[in-house]
């Protein structure tokens, strides 16, 4: 009787420990592929406040008088600047396609937790490196923060690969690009007033720096290759996701198929895309601050906020257009070929109209942001169009796809912010006010 109680107890006991191992492991019931959304989500804000930064900080560096006066200004001009600004696209160009490949061959946690650390290093380091080497050692360093953010990507679509259900695909790939939205729009205020602060522009790349540093460790705890490499994941969620994925062979390595991929009519028609919406979105994302600096004469303080509004609005809206589009192709109400090419107009067409609206509306500051916000809010449907269309075309090389056609976006990332600097030579003529 003693040992069958025992037994008793000992099964409670052994019941009790199970059931709190697997609360522990599903880290308060969310599912890890929810986690890793999360994770890829605070990725993305971290890396684009790193790339955001400096066109906040750059206004501060090159006049002191726009925040606080302590720190040491650089005389640069609109051409050096320019090339500063673009800098980080030299590097994030040329290792898209080879990073896309890397994928293929070695671990997406490690890849994107060793360049991640690399790049807080290289933000701790840019003020010493504006100090010691002027404008053409900062390019080095910001080249070099694009080499390894090059890998963002790439690695975030070979996890979507492994780790999304194919009728979640576009809010596990939206939600965690959304991150760089926030991001961006967060980089904004909070570069404004540490350049306000007694720690002045260098705590700008500080704090980057140190967000970097923390990401990284919470990626090598929680991240994870795929639900075959997860030591803590149900069972029940496993079988999901992979019973969902038609191509479920999780540890093989395939041969990448060069041929047809540079033969496909689709694909090329997603590289012209890529090249259509890297342009405008480019001048937005790199010249806004300094457009609202120069034409609306804000402090860097008021400027940052301002420059914020539009990719806050962004990043509310992504939300609701992912779960619409997931919503309509489950149902079945529209294909998914049909979304895509939707989405993708709708893109397209409302940010570039109301770009262009943006060089005739005059100095009118409620002008000016209720058309920047317009532009940059039809954002909003890319994580649904064609940014998703590599998954469509071959899901087993979707990092692979997006590395080429991200990568020669970037072709135009680069010459977006210098031609600003060819045709833009003074931002302020004969005392008038320049729209650009």
């Amino acid at each position: 009787m003693e040992v069958s109680e025992s037994k008793q107890e000992l099964g409670e006991t052994m019941s009790s420990l199970l059931t709190k191992e697997a609360s522990y492991g599903k880290c308060f019931n969310l599912p890890k592929r929810h986690i890793q959304i999360g994770m890829l989500f605070l990725y993305y804000f971290t890396i684009f406040i790193t790339r955001t930064n400096l066109s906040v900080a750059i206004v501060s560096m090159t006049d002191k008088n726009s925040s606080n006066i302590d720190f040491e200004d650089f005389k640069w001009n609109e051409k050096e600047k320019s090339a500063v600004l673009s800098s980080f696209f030299w590097g994030y160009l040329v290792i898209q396609a080879p990073a896309g490949q890397l994928g293929q061959h070695f671990s997406p946690k490690l890849l994107l937790l060793i360049t991640n650390l690399t790049s807080a290093l290289m933000a701790a380091l840019t003020p010493t490196a504006a100090y010691l080497g002027g404008w053409q050692l900062l390019c080095a360093v910001r080249t070099v923060q694009g080499l390894c953010q090059g890998f963002a990507l790439p690695m975030t679509y070979k996890l979507a690969s492994k780790w999304s259900p194919v009728h979640e695909r576009n809010r596990f790939v939206g939600f965690s690009l959304n991150g760089a939205t926030l991001g961006a729009a967060s980089a904004l205020p909070i570069c404004g007033l540490l350049a306000e602060s007694s720690g002045g522009w260098p705590s700008i790349f500080y704090t980057s720096a140190v967000l970097g540093l923390t990401w990284s460790i919470l990626w090598g705890w929680l991240g994870a290759d795929s639900p075959a490499t997860h030591t803590t994941i149900t069972s029940k969620e496993k079988q999901e996701i992979e019973k969902s994925l038609e191509h479920s062979e999780e540890n093989q390595v395939y041969k990448t198929p060069w041929k047809q991929i540079f033969s496909s009519i689709p694909f090329w028609a997603l590289i012209i895309t890529h090249l259509s919406a890297g342009w405008g979105l480019s001048i937005v994302i790199t010249e806004t601050p300094s457009f609202i600096n120069s034409i609306l004469k804000y402090n860097v303080g008021i400027n940052g906020i301002l420059s914020s509004i539009p990719f806050y609005s962004l990043w509310i809206c992504t939300f609701p257009v992912c779960w619409m589009a997931d919503y309509l192709q489950k149902k079945m109400i529209i294909s998914v070929n049909v979304g895509r090419k939707l989405w993708t107009t709708l893109y397209l067409s409302g940010s570039g109209t109301a770009l262009i609206f943006l060089g005739y509306i005059g100095g009118s500051t409620i002008a000016i942001l209720i058309t920047l916000t317009l532009c940059v809010t039809c954002s909003a449907f890319i994580f649904s169009g064609f940014i998703m269309n590599h998954l469509d075309l071959a899901p087993n090389f979707a990092g692979v796809l997006v590395g080429i056609a991200n990568g020669l976006e970037n072709i135009t990332m680069i010459l977006a912010p210098l031609s600003v600097g060819f045709i833009v030579d003074d931002p302020v003529s004969n005392g008038k006010k320049l729209s650009f």
